[in-house]
């Protein structure tokens, strides 16, 4: 059997720092139930380096085997298939069924449970990145509110990925979106938000610094029913003070670092209630058929034009500068790596 070429971390540190492309030899022959399988593009989450990082998630404090290739999304296709393996076959393209598979690899030989196909009519890029960021906006907007058309949502770090998909799903059923973003030079990100169908959007500074001018904004609006937060700090704080009573704020990041705080009241007279989300436990704790249901949405979305990525490629083979290009600030897209 052949080689691979795999971008692999001996401990964690600075992902510039502590990843390598090396060639890592592939097992002579397959047992049973694995499959082999050709990778064809992988994204560079933020949460991938976090956990290069040994920051994020079951990993934060918690010594991993090393080494580690690096990558927890991507899509492949299947080249060669063990006696035993029934759900899956040659030629098909498959994404991970669970976090953690070292993706960032030209070729892997995987158990065949840890994989699930995807359809050929999904563009290449989308099938690489629909099950983390696309999913996690599916489950912010059906898990924790019971909302109906005409409702409001209010999110901040809406220029996320994450953000954009909330946008774009949100708008599917006729739900309002209130933006906050950080403030940034130019006025690109906002007229891009607006023609996905963000029905307001603003800086982060403007809410907080003009907060008379902002209630005059949204109030033709009804309340928000949900706030969606992955930033912290003052703006999820902000957020809070406009949710209807009874209304859910859910974290799912914290890219300032900053803790999340409430005004005591808001709990008090709003009853207002505070959930965080992992997708990567959702994934664990949820059924075949949930997640069955949860990517076919998703994809029925891409094929009507209803949900758009932005990204840029960039070859497996220059990984070191593409990683680069991953944290560069004020970055519109989402950086995948293509193996081919």
């Amino acid at each position: 059997m052949q080689s691979a070429t795999v971008a692999r971390f001996y401990s964690h540190g600075q992902p510039e720092e502590v990843l390598k492309l090396e060639t890592e030899k592939l097992p002579d022959k397959l047992q049973t139930n694995e499959v082999l399988v050709k990778m064809v593009a992988a994204p560079i989450n933020p949460a991938d380096l976090n956990m290069v990082e040994g920051t994020y998630g079951s990993l934060s404090g918690v010594k991993p085997t090393f080494p580690v290739v690096g990558g927890n999304e991507g899509v492949g296709i299947v080249v060669e298939a063990g006696s035993g393996v029934k759900n899956l076959k040659i030629n098909d393209r498959v994404i991970p069924n669970k976090s953690g598979l070292g993706t960032w690899r030209t070729h892997g030989v995987f158990k065949s449970e840890e994989l699930r196909t995807v359809p050929n009519d999904i563009p290449v890029e989308y099938a690489a990145t629909v099950s983390v960021n696309p999913a996690t906006a599916y489950r912010l907007l059906n898990d924790f509110a019971k909302l109906k058309e005409g409702d409001v949502i209010i999110q901040n770090g809406a220029n996320s990925m994450v953000g954009l998909s909330v946008i774009q799903l949100a708008k599917a059923r006729n739900i309002k979106t209130i933006n906050i973003i950080r403030n940034r030079p130019g006025g690109e990100t906002v007229e891009r938000l607006k023609g996905l169908g963000g029905y307001i959007v603003v800086t982060d500074e403007y809410m907080q610094g003009s907060a008379m001018k902002f209630k005059k904004l949204i109030s033709d609006l009804p309340k928000p029913k949900l706030a969606l937060n992955c930033v912290g700090g003052e703006t999820a704080t902000e957020m809070s003070r406009y949710l209807d009573n009874n209304g859910v704020l859910v974290t799912y990041g914290g890219m300032s670092r900053k803790p999340v705080t409430i005004p005591t009241r808001l709990f008090i007279f709003n009853d207002i209630q505070l959930r965080g989300f992992w997708m990567t436990r959702w994934y664990q704790e949820s059924s075949e058929a949930d997640k069955a249901t949860m990517l076919n949405d998703l994809y029925k979305h891409i094929r009507q034009n209803n949900l758009k990525m932005w990204m840029e490629t960039w070859d497996f083979n220059v990984f070191k500068e593409a990683l680069v290009r991953s944290k560069v600030p004020y970055r519109e897209r989402k950086v995948i790596l293509k193996m081919e």
